[in-house]
């Protein structure tokens, strides 16, 4: 998920007093110290929409991050998301939220750990490195897991489709990625589904490189990718919104 945009450096090179704690929040209300949402810019392609606050809503059900087609004050079309990020960069451990994607074509819903140029902790690299679990609205019976590693160029292909026994877009369930120096671990509703080992031809992020900022977000897809995720309906009023609750960073392991 291409997220690097010169925007984002107002905001993005970062310290933060809040790196490497632990923490729940149930994502019923925003706190300020661990939260900052989005807005304000866009990142380009692969996103037709851009970023801006009033898109995440929160609630005493949770957290739903939202996505609009609509006309803007110069009379035309426009598509508007919401995007949240921890204030923070963490390192090694289990991050985990509860989540209800959109199933609409074209449309992502994702959960996912991030750095890069313009989002980096104090001491990190400036590369982009990467930890995705991504759901594709074109078929929410499947999720597709992914990272990339030191790549600003996103050459990395490794993409992995896990087919799920049921729609996850019908009610919210649990997914977890576990980060540590020898794997990423991605689990659902507490059961391993798929990890990766590192290794010298395909080595995972290192919090030695750097450590990474949680993130949520729903965004609509290119044209050009299609064949991927389907065809995003640009038309005005469309209205979609992904859910989440209950996010858990801690520094051990998921299945403890």
């Amino acid at each position: 998920m291409k997220t690097t945009t010169t925007t984002l450096a107002m905001v993005c090179l970062a310290t933060s007093a809040e790196a490497g704690k632990v923490f729940d929040d149930p994502l019923t209300s925003l706190d300020t110290n661990r939260w900052f949402i989005a807005d304000g810019w866009e990142n380009g392609y692969p996103f037709l929409n851009r970023w801006q606050h009033d898109h995440v809503v929160f609630s005493p059900q949770g957290l739903a991050l939202n996505l609009s087609n609509i006309i803007d004050s110069h009379g035309y079309p426009d598509i508007i998301s919401g995007e949240i990020r921890t204030q923070g960069f963490y390192g090694n451990g289990c991050f985990e939220v509860e989540m209800k994607p959109v199933k609409a074509d074209g449309v992502v819903s994702a959960f996912f750990l991030f750095a890069g140029p313009y989002d980096q902790p104090e001491g990190g690299n400036g590369i982009h490195n990467e930890i995705d679990i991504e759901f594709i609205g074109l078929n929410t019976n499947l999720v597709q897991f992914n990272f990339w590693s030191n790549d600003d160029s996103y050459e990395q292909r490794n993409e992995y489709i896990h087919y799920l026994d049921f729609d996850a877009a019908d009610e919210f369930h649990k997914y977890a990625i576990e980060w540590n120096r020898n794997t990423i671990k991605w689990y659902i509703d507490d059961e391993l589904v798929y990890k990766v080992r590192n290794t010298k031809t395909q080595p995972i992020p290192s919090q030695s490189d750097t450590k990474l900022r949680a993130m949520m977000n729903i965004w609509a897809t290119a044209p050009e990718l299609s064949n991927w995720a389907g065809l995003y309906d640009q038309s005005t009023g469309a209205h979609y919104s992904a859910h989440y609750r209950n996010f858990r960073f801690t520094r051990s392991k998921c299945n403890n």
